[in-house]
């Protein structure tokens, strides 16, 4: 679970780092491109999404057609016909950090069928989180890049916000991959750097920090499966098309 949600940061960030917006009916998709060092994220194509109640609840459809076009805007650029894996971050026993977990859940896997199939080669994995398997969830990572060695990686975490506004509204993506805030001992950086592949990340932030509180939408259950398979519909849709 990582905490630096883009849309949180100041608004000469946005001034500086906007490059494009949409609106389309409740909805407001943005991209923005950070290519200064001097700024706290890693450098790269970011997206983020936002919406209201309305559209969650009444027009997630919209919010899947954005999530699709972006992703597909990525893979189209760094997927050369090998493997995509998708790595689903958190704690499936806790429901503010289980959004990686879950989206995985309705996920196709197509990386065990033979050369046959034209369609993109797809394969999952959760490496939960290391107080509860005991085993550093960056190492399991690091030992199923190194033998699948995939084409691109997509990452799929919860994130915390400090924008109340935010919490539970929006979703973020990006091909700069995330700090992995493997639970003490470890806090690794997994982007391209990392395994020397190109690594895509999707954040939805389900944690709100108040000063030293972290705090929850009451709804959250309802909020979070909508969002999961929207990704997972999303995904879905790019293999099969």
């Amino acid at each position: 679970m990582k905490s630096n949600l883009l849309i949180d940061a100041s608004i000469s960030l946005e001034k500086n780092c906007l490059i494009d917006k949409i609106k389309d009916k409740n909805i407001l998709v943005k991209h923005f491109l950070v290519k200064d060092k001097k700024i706290n994220y890693n450098e790269g194509d970011y997206f983020t999404i936002s919406f209201d109640d309305v559209a969650l609840y009444q027009n997630y459809k919209i919010i899947e057609k954005h999530t699709k076009l972006i992703l597909k805007t990525f893979l189209k650029k760094y997927h050369k016909g090998g493997t995509i894996l998708i790595i689903g971050l958190g704690n499936s026993s806790i429901i503010g950090d289980s959004f990686g977990v879950k989206s995985l859940e309705n996920i196709m896997a197509t990386n065990q069928y033979n050369d046959i199939y034209t369609i993109p080669k797809v394969a999952l994995f959760s490496p939960e989180t290391t107080n509860k398997t005991g085993i550093s969830s960056f190492k399991l990572i690091k030992m199923v890049v190194n033998d699948m060695k995939p084409d691109v990686i997509i990452l799929i975490d919860s994130l915390i916000t400090n924008n109340k506004g935010n919490l539970n509204r929006s979703i973020e993506i990006n091909d700069c991959g995330i700090i992995y805030a493997d639970a003490i001992l470890d806090n690794k950086s997994i982007t391209k750097k990392t395994f020397n592949v190109p690594v895509l990340s999707i954040g939805y932030p389900t944690l709100l920090k108040d000063k030293n509180m972290y705090l929850t939408k009451l709804n959250l259950e309802a909020d979070l499966k909508i969002i999961c398979d929207v990704v997972a519909n999303s995904i879905n849709k790019i293999i099969m098309s």
